[in-house]
């Protein structure tokens, strides 16, 4: 299976100290582009958050450099045109990515998508975490990490939790 993460999904994962659920959801390791791993080790990232990111990098993921496009865009960013590049030409399974646009092309060219909140839901199917410890991780990662979620999504992933 042919799964490859863009950023935000990552990070979020990162800072809950959830990423061990992609190895659980997947069964195997993630492939993360390079110029992907350059913008998640960036100097934003906190320093438990950069460790935790290292050490997935290290055991879960394939890392690789791609820099090619087949895709013309000024909306998308050049790390999503490779990524979406990079998926259509390896006829990937699954795009993590929590970006609009990016989903929105990814999907028109039959590409599987799934973002944060579709993680966090999948692994209450998969027997990974319970329905309670996934509310406590969408809670945090609002309150203390910046998630923005548009009201009627956060309800209609609350309504899912009940």
């Amino acid at each position: 299976m042919i799964v490859v993460s863009d950023a935000s999904p990552l990070i979020f994962l990162a800072k809950l100290d959830r990423l061990d659920i992609l190895s659980e959801l997947f069964g195997g390791k993630i492939t993360v582009l390079k110029c992907v791993v350059d913008e998640i080790l960036n100097d934003r990232a906190g320093l438990v958050e950069r460790e935790r990111l290292k050490a997935f990098l290290k055991e879960d993921a394939h890392i690789l450099t791609f820099t090619e496009s087949d895709i013309e865009s000024r909306s998308l960013s050049a790390s999503d045109q490779y990524s979406l590049t990079y998926c259509e030409r390896n006829q990937a399974d699954w795009l993590i990515a929590d970006e609009r646009l990016l989903r929105r092309v990814a999907g028109a060219k039959g590409i599987a998508t799934i973002g944060f909140l579709g993680l966090l839901i999948r692994t209450i199917g998969a027997n990974v975490l319970t329905k309670e410890q996934v509310k406590l991780d969408l809670e945090a990662a609002i309150s203390l990490h910046g998630l923005r979620i548009s009201l009627p999504l956060y309800q209609r992933v609350l309504h899912e939790l009940r």
